[in-house]
Parts: structure tokens; sequence; C-alpha cells
């Protein structure tokens, strides 16, 4: 599961601090972040080439531990205080949301070890494929709400803004 788990994780912090450059207004910020980012994909390429090795020598197994983190991943410092107020911030100003976790994250690994094209799992790897599909399905439409719960939002900001402006 750890090593699942810091594919996963690896990955997910880049692009948060990929973004964070890009948003900071900061050359020089964004040119660190930038380095941070790099280091935190050779970790994640690490980690995902075990896990896809796992993959090919278990892959009932390594399945039901890629599932068991995909289906209950969060983010280090999760216990921290606030992290859940900065999350939605994070996620409102495009740094790290639901649709970047699943299509910049989770699909982009899932592929690389080809979960859904491969043939030899068993009944019970079948059985947790079939499940990881359905969890991904919903987090689409959970990514699609929110994304459409975000720009209302900044539609009722703009509107206050503007007519605060006239």
């Amino acid at each position: 599961h750890s090593v699942a788990y810091v594919t996963f994780q690896e990955l997910a912090t880049r692009v948060s601090h990929r973004n964070t450059g890009k948003v900071c207004d900061d050359p020089i910020a964004d040119r660190m972040l930038q380095r941070i980012a790099a280091d935190e994909n050779l970790h994640m390429i690490f980690y995902r080439n075990i896990t896809g090795a796992a993959m090919d020598i278990s892959p009932d197994q390594t399945l039901q531990a890629v599932s068991d983190i995909v289906m209950n991943f969060v983010m280090p410092g999760a216990g921290m205080p606030n992290f859940r107020r900065n999350g939605v911030l994070m996620a409102k100003h495009g740094i790290y949301d639901l649709r970047q976790h699943l299509e910049d994250v989770v699909w982009p690994v899932l592929r690389k070890w080809s979960v859904f094209e491969r043939n030899d799992f068993t009944g019970r790897g079948e059985n947790k494929r079939e499940e990881l599909a359905a969890f991904l399905e919903d987090l689409e439409r959970q990514a699609t709400k929110f994304e459409e719960m975000r720009d209302r939002s900044f539609a009722r900001e703009r509107a206050k803004a503007e007519a605060r402006a006239s």
C-alpha cells in the first residue's frame, strides 16, 4: 500500500507545486517550484515503476492496494489545522482540484499500468477493477459538480464586484 500511495502522492504534489508556481505571480518562486516539481516527478517515476513491477508479479494483490489508495486518497497534511479550508481555497483557485486529481494524477498512472486493459486478473481482481471503475465514474461526476459550483461562485463574485464598481 505504501508504494502505491507515494506514487499518487508524489504526482499530486508535483501538480500542486507546479500550479502554485504558475499562480504566484513571482518568477523566482515559479522557477523554484518548477525545480521542486521536477524532483517530485522523479520520485513518482521511481515509485510508479516499482508498483508497475508489482502489478506484473502479483496483479490482484497490487490492484487491491492501488484501489484502496485511489478510493481513500488524502494528501499529506490532511490532519493539520485548517487543511480542509486551505484545500478548498487551492481547489477554488486551480492549484489542485478534483479534476486535476483525476485527469493529471489518477488516470495517467492507471493508464501506465494498463489497469483497464490487462487480462491477468483473477475473478477477485476483476471485481476490484469493476469497483475501481465505478468509483472513478463517481469521482468524474463529483469533479463536474464542483466545477459547476465553482463557476457559479466566480460568477456571483464578478457580479458583486461589477455592482460595487457601478
